[in-house]
């Protein structure tokens, strides 16, 4: 599904070239649930953002179900992000102005989604998430787990391929965090492939792979 060929992230100042990421070389197959660790500064939100389609890459391929990103132009990239890839960020990144029923429909609009069926499918999410009572309220009336779940909600409601999630339980507390990564792994068992970029172990024991990032590069590739 994913493939990665030496992949650079550098940035050049006048004198000296400065590496985010060196020499990735990664393979994701479909339906894998894999988590990115390492310490703060090795690249790892970097990677992820490469992945998505949001950054790209200084040098080096990607390739996404076989077709090759880093040839593509921007409008044809941005349009594989959008109807395959969901994103679940640390920070929420729920739009303050929509209600919670307008920022789960959200990405629907970017797609072109016609009325109706926007309709149904906002209706089928605040059902599995068991919000459909507070489809009106404003993301500052809700509890930081309910703001994380109607982003899960957001990123799931185009039915992507991938499910990127940048630190998703950061600013969660534990009874919390353990049902969003229960539902992470709910969703892998229905066939999603995930990446989570975590610092938790607890959060890394609910995937199948465990990448370390080091300085930019790779340190090991665990499964279990």
């Amino acid at each position: 599904m994913i493939k990665l060929r030496d992949i650079d992230k550098y940035i050049d100042s006048k004198y000296q070239r400065t590496f985010i990421l060196k020499g990735i070389d990664l393979e994701i197959e479909q339906g894998e649930f894999v988590t990115i660790m390492g310490p703060s500064g090795a690249g790892k939100s970097t990677l992820m953002n490469i992945i998505g389609m949001l950054d790209e890459p200084s040098q080096g391929e990607y390739y996404f179900f076989d077709e090759p990103i880093h040839k593509m132009k921007e409008r044809k990239r941005s349009d594989l992000h959008k109807h395959h890839i969901g994103f679940v960020f640390q920070a929420y990144h729920l739009i303050d102005e929509l209600t919670v029923y307008e920022n789960i429909e959200t990405p629907l609009l970017y797609k072109g989604v016609k009325s109706s069926e926007r309709k149904s499918l906002v209706a089928e999410m605040l059902d599995r998430f068991q919000m459909v009572a507070k489809k009106d309220l404003f993301p500052e009336q809700l509890s930081g787990g309910q703001q994380q779940l109607v982003g899960v909600a957001r990123a799931l409601i185009g039915q992507p391929k991938l499910l990127l999630a940048d630190e998703p339980t950061g600013n969660l507390h534990s009874d919390q965090a353990e049902e969003i990564m229960q539902l992470f792994q709910k969703l892998n068992e229905e066939g999603m492939t995930i990446i989570q970029v975590t610092h938790s172990k607890d959060n890394a024991s609910y995937g199948k792979r465990t990448i370390n990032l080091v300085d930019g590069g790779l340190d090991r590739d665990d499964r279990h």
